[in-house]
């Protein structure tokens, strides 16, 4: 069983039109704060992680996964799961994919190197019976050959079933510099009483925050995939009784950047929770910085019943429905100009030096902000004679498309870069070169924008050189810009195919960032 990286690695370019958003039971990620998972154990150097959740008696099932965080292991796993302390009230089955055996009440599963970060995913059902109140533990413990074993828990909660419903999709319009009200609601289409509700909105460069509200908290570091830089979370005490619907005060909004790329169509999405269900979900985000502004308050559409008396956790029957997209068309006309940096290597044969490779964005507009500006390609072509024996991860061999990034030696690779670059900013890579030839050297660095058909501003310094041993001002010698077999403008298509088919809501966990961004 082996999975493809390189689509692994498409999926960190996250999706083009679509703004990922969470439902009650997310792909769960590292959690945002130490002991966000409350069994989590670290032991011999790694960690894993599995989220909880919260079923309704006679309600759908939930999802539980386990993740190792970070770096996979170069290992394989054996995962065992003991569910004895919820089997009276909850039925749960591993995945077909899994290769998994049941004794009495304990799952052995293995799973190996290429699955992480994602080891196992059980399926987790009420059973008939089961009554509000009954929580119980899975137990997970993780062994592997080398990095020594991991425990981590996940709680699973029964709960009242209520079921919200988001209002209807929003699309705005406005130019950079604009700000925009946008109209949201919410719903109870159930037969019980809401109490309280969080609202969690995920949304590309454009569509960012006009005001910092005290009841909301926000995303340094954005979102579940580099597409969506605005995320953050807003709490409601209000009861919500059944046929009644709350929409958010008039005063909230977006104010679309100075320097956003225009013409373009900037995509958000707009989630309802119980509390409960956002208790579960909440250690997937990091949501570090509080509102310092007013208030952020519901108001009621039609008059107020009265509200209920349990006081059970709640847990939403139908999250597929909590969702509200949000489309922004920004009017005016302004691009970016990423000019590529040269190179210029002086060293002696057998001498490894530090290269440093990438571009600087000469403005108008940020690069790599959503829509039609989603992400960069550069595409390095090694100077023959010379050896690439430190590469970032996010560079792939680009005759080798389906291997890990970060591998040495190859003599052209494909990197990515798909965060903000503001006008003045500067992509690094960080890369090594060893010099294995005497005389004067000759590579390309190349600029390749998506989804396909994305122009840069200017296209004539989307190419600069690599220069290694070259005399002050001369471009003779051997020219190693060979051309690639893994046709870049074919990936690219390959890219922006996959993006566009992958849809609105889909979560894609993006690979850590890997470029040093110089402002």
């Amino acid at each position: 069983m082996r999975k493809h990286a390189t689509r692994r690695w498409l999926a960190g370019l996250a999706v083009v039109g679509a703004c990922v958003a969470a439902s009650a039971t997310p792909a769960p990620a590292a959690p945002a704060n130490p002991g966000a998972s409350p069994g989590q154990v670290v032991t011999a150097g790694f960690t894993t992680s599995a989220n909880n959740v919260t079923l309704a008696p006679g309600g759908p099932g939930r999802t539980v996964v386990l993740r190792v965080p970070g770096e996979k292991l170069q290992d394989s796993y054996t995962i065992t799961v003991d569910y004895g302390a919820v089997d009276a009230f909850v039925e749960v089955s591993g995945s077909a994919a899994s290769a998994c055996t049941r004794t009495g009440t304990v799952l052995t599963c293995l799973a190996y190197q290429e699955d992480a970060p994602d080891l196992l995913s059980l399926s987790v059902r009420p059973r008939a019976g089961a009554t509000v109140g009954r929580q119980g533990l899975l137990r997970f413990t993780v062994t592997t050959g080398r990095s020594g074993t991991s425990t981590t828990t996940s709680t699973v909660l029964v709960g009242e079933g209520v079921d919200l419903v988001a209002g209807p999709a929003v699309t705005l319009t406005g130019g950079p510099g604009a700000t925009v009200p946008v109209g949201l609601s919410v719903a109870n289409r159930g037969q019980e009483t809401v109490r309280g509700v969080v609202l969690l909105v995920s949304a590309a460069y454009g569509l960012t925050p006009s005001k910092r509200y005290r009841n909301c908290r926000y995303g340094s570091k954005g979102g579940l995939v580099h597409f969506t830089p605005n995320l953050f979370a807003c709490t409601f005490d209000d009861e919500i009784a059944p046929g009644r619907a709350f929409r958010v005060d008039g005063g909230f909004g977006v104010t679309v950047p100075r320097d956003v790329s225009a013409p373009n169509v900037q995509p958000g999405t707009a989630t309802w929770f119980t509390p409960q269900d956002w208790a579960d979900a909440q250690p997937s985000y990091t949501l570090d910085q509080q509102g310092s502004g007013g208030v952020l308050r519901l108001e009621q559409v039609g008059t107020r019943l009265p509200g209920g008396t349990s006081r059970a956790a709640q847990t939403d029957v139908r999250p597929n429905d909590n969702e509200t997209p949000v489309e922004l068309t920004v009017t005016g006309n302004q691009r970016a100009d990423l000019a590529a940096d040269e190179v210029r290597i002086t060293a002696k044969v057998g001498e490894t030096v530090p290269v440093t490779i990438g571009y600087t964005n000469r403005g108008p507009a940020s690069s790599s902000n959503g829509g039609r500006d989603f992400y960069t390609i550069v595409e390095m072509t090694v100077p023959k004679g010379v050896t690439a024996v430190k590469v970032p991860k996010n560079c792939l061999d680009a005759d080798i498309q389906d291997e890990e990034g970060g591998r040495p030696g190859a003599r052209a690779y494909l990197c990515y870069q798909y965060d903000v670059i503001h006008k003045g900013g500067r992509v690094a890579l960080p890369f090594s070169f060893r010099i294995d030839r005497a005389g004067p050297l000759t590579g390309t660095v190349q600029l390749r924008s998506g989804p396909v058909g994305t122009k840069d501003l200017d296209p004539s310094n989307d190419t600069a050189k690599i220069l290694v041993n070259h005399a002050s001002g001369g471009q003779g010698g051997d020219d190693g810009s060979l051309p690639i077999t893994g046709s870049p403008s074919g990936l690219v298509a390959t890219v922006g195919g996959l993006l566009l088919a992958a849809g609105i809501g889909s979560y894609l966990a993006a690979r850590r960032r890997r470029s040093h961004f110089v402002a």
